[in-house]
């Protein structure tokens, strides 16, 4: 009988075996099964425990390895690597202006740009992704984001310090982002109004400057529902420490009164003026012969003319003031315009009576100014506008699913806090693909989605970065970017 070493013994305990192969010791756990047909007792193998070492049992391979998955996680990591890597600046700021609740603000407002996420899913999106290991601590559930928004929201002194980063140099063009909707009756600051669907509900209003050199937005206001004239935005703009800014208005925003009070107020102003405006003559467009345009530039590979005139008006001074109108004419737009009523007229639901009343303002966009932009330049304003009036529907979708969060006007405040940081962190992306010559190929929201598949797998003790699809390589290499596990 083979005598086995100490360090063998201590393993062999009742139920098991060691067997000694080719030098080697291997521990099995056996068990007494009695045969009647035999009338005896024999010995049954059951399971094979693995390999005997001085150093102790080397469990089998397959063991070994289901084990090893238990200790392996895996968490999104080039979206949230990238966006800490931009935003360290922003980080610090928010640092600065609230000590205690920074990390919940930050991590807010990354699951807002990411995934417009309301409150509920903030705990999962926070814990599945590289943001819980680099913001570690964030206390992001449901009930703590709320007890936040409401005292972030109590402190808008606080906010206008923070927001006044931005806007402390460089023009600013102030937007005016109306029917953020609230169905709160703790938001008393909502008063009745029609959402674009004609629905009657309860609304706020939103006064947002950007900064025309940073491509960022820089300040956001938010007033009751029932004001939304000129004090708004001198209120807002007085509220940011501006003496002056530049309005880019919507089509509703234009009257005598409201350009007489900018003007008072010492504002510019870009206002969109409805194709019925009498300030507006189409006779350019009649002949069809563009040599009675001004000029034209490229937009987005589109032809646009231009035709300007000036028009005079008194101040509420008595002082005259110049204002110019510029009619565009854009090419891409009238084709659309006249196929979608087209499709009316051989549907029935216009004649060409109709089309014949109104070809000649198809494609057009009339503004009144008092700056001293040119053409083109007034133009891109214009376009910046609707395309924030876009991001920032993407933020505030979620606003009305959210609203049982959302009690009252401090809560609101918090949260529209959050979805400014959330816009920073867009535009901050945004302006990396203006620099790389990137943004005609991919949108912030491609940056998220392809850099969101490079994930971070963590096997025992290290963190290994996953395989990369090819298009987020494809992107990478455009933005010179590397991802790496420090």
């Amino acid at each position: 009988m083979t005598t086995l070493p100490d360090w063998v013994l201590k393993y062999k305990e009742k139920g098991t075996e060691v067997k000694q192969i080719n030098g080697h010791y291997y521990l099995y756990r056996v068990r007494s099964e009695y045969r009647a047909s035999e009338g005896v007792s024999r010995k049954v193998t059951e399971a094979y425990l693995g390999r005997l070492t001085p150093d102790g049992l080397v469990k089998p391979r397959h063991e070994r390895v289901l084990e090893a998955m238990k200790e392996v996680s895996v968490k999104e990591y080039g979206a949230s690597s990238f966006v800490l890597s931009v935003c360290s600046d922003l980080i610090e700021l928010l640092r600065r202006h609230y000590p205690e609740e920074w990390k919940e603000l930050f991590v807010m407002a990354v699951v807002r740009f990411f995934h417009a996420s309301p409150l509920k899913n903030a705990l999962p999106h926070y814990s599945s992704s590289h943001l819980s290991d680099a913001i570690e601590g964030a206390t992001v559930s449901p009930e703590s984001l709320t007890r936040l928004l409401a005292s972030v929201g109590l402190r808008r002194e606080r906010a206008v310090e923070f927001m006044r980063s931005f806007v402390a140099s460089g023009s600013q063009a102030v937007i005016d982002l109306t029917h953020v909707f609230s169905l709160s009756e703790g938001v008393i600051s909502a008063t009745l109004g029609h959402n674009g669907d004609g629905e009657y509900l309860p609304q706020v209003n939103l006064v947002l400057l950007m900064s025309l050199e940073g491509h960022h937005p820089s300040f956001f206001r938010l007033v009751p529902g029932s004001v939304g004239d000129v004090s708004t935005v001198t209120a807002s703009v007085r509220e940011a420490g501006l003496s002056g800014a530049l309005v880019i208005g919507d089509k509703g925003f234009y009257s005598r009164d409201n350009v007489v009070s900018l003007e008072r107020s010492g504002l510019e102003y870009i206002l969109p003026l409805r194709r019925n405006s009498r300030l507006v003559g189409y006779t350019p467009t009649r002949s069809g012969d563009r040599r009675r345009f001004d000029g034209h530039f490229l937009f987005d590979e589109r032809a646009i003319w231009y035709k300007e005139k000036g028009v005079s008006g008194v101040g509420g001074n008595g002082e005259k003031k110049k204002r110019r109108i510029i009619l565009f004419l854009d090419e891409g737009l009238k084709a659309e315009e006249e196929k979608d009523f087209m499709v009316n007229v051989r549907d029935g639901k216009a004649t060409m009576s109709d089309y014949y009343g109104r070809q000649y303002s198809m494609g057009t966009i009339a503004v009144i100014t008092n700056s001293s932009f040119a053409a083109q330049r007034t133009f891109e304003l214009l376009k910046e506008r609707i395309d924030i009036e876009q991001v920032f529907d993407t933020f505030k979708n979620t606003l009305h699913a959210d609203r049982s969060y959302m009690r009252d006007d401090a809560h609101l405040q918090g949260w529209m806090l959050v979805n400014f940081i959330a816009l920073l962190l867009y535009y901050r992306v945004y302006e990396i693909l203006r620099e790389s010559g990137a943004l005609e190929s991919y949108s912030p929201m491609d940056v998220v989605m392809h850099l969101s598949r490079a994930y971070k797998l963590r096997v025992g003790e290290s963190w290994l970065l996953s395989e990369i699809p090819k298009q987020t390589r494809t992107l990478m290499d455009r933005l010179k970017l590397q991802l790496s596990i420090p």
